[in-house]
């Protein structure tokens, strides 16, 4: 079996091949990025190398700032759609959050699991006081740690993917309506894509957001009128 340590440098490695490719689709440089990330271009391109790892929280950045899906940066098999623009966001203080947030799942999952912070940080190859760090949100978990550690505790990485925080690209938001729409029943989406019945639909929109009470008087009128 791999050892941790040369599992997680070929998936920096990767991540950093993916996002360099995506960043080039997107027409963004490598200054660009590191400015949005709060990080200097050198040690973007040592992201982009895989001589250092990218957070899942980053990576989620990116993948809004590139207007990318976020899986798009870790998963070489994901289809990509083309970069449009997107408004700006703080995103500075989003991926301070997020990174936060992250570090109470992590160590969520620890401990459901029943690891110390010892055994997790020899899994890595990491200190119990780096480990200690990724859980008190004081310091980034590359991603590749991320799915280890996922994978040991019976988690999968899409368990904490968060796409509330840090909200998704136009395009990723386009991606996932096109998706919801295509799980409707084959009647249901034929109705829905009909442009006449948009009227049809308006008023199931309106009447979905009302009270019992009031859907109960509705039905009542209906039925005074009918009979």
């Amino acid at each position: 079996m791999m050892e941790a340590s040369q599992a997680i440098a070929i998936r920096n490695r990767i991540i950093g091949i993916l996002v360099k490719r995506a960043r080039l689709r997107a027409g963004k440089s490598q200054r660009e990025c590191a400015a949005f990330l709060g990080c200097t271009p050198f040690t973007f391109g040592q992201y982009e190398k895989g001589l250092k790892g990218f957070s899942l929280p980053q990576l989620e950045a990116l993948a809004y700032f590139l207007d990318v899906p976020a899986p798009s940066l870790w998963d070489d098999q994901y289809p990509e759609p083309a970069p449009t623009d997107t408004p700006d966001l703080p995103m500075e203080q989003l991926m301070l959050l997020r990174r936060k947030i992250l570090a109470v799942q992590f160590r969520q999952c620890r401990q459901a699991a029943g690891y110390t912070q010892r055994e997790i940080g020899e899994l890595l190859g990491r200190s119990a006081h780096i480990v200690s760090q990724y859980e008190r949100g004081k310091r980034d978990i590359p991603l590749a740690e991320l799915e280890i550690v996922a994978e040991q505790c019976g988690k999968a990485l899409e368990d904490f993917v968060d796409e509330d925080t840090i909200p998704l690209g136009p395009a990723q938001q386009e991606r996932q309506m096109l998706a919801r729409l295509n799980e409707l029943p084959d009647d249901v989406r034929a109705f829905v894509l009909n442009p006449t019945n948009a009227l049809y639909l308006r008023i199931a929109m309106l009447l979905s957001v009302l009270q019992a009470d009031d859907l109960r008087r509705i039905a009542e009128t209906i039925l005074d009128i009918t009979y």
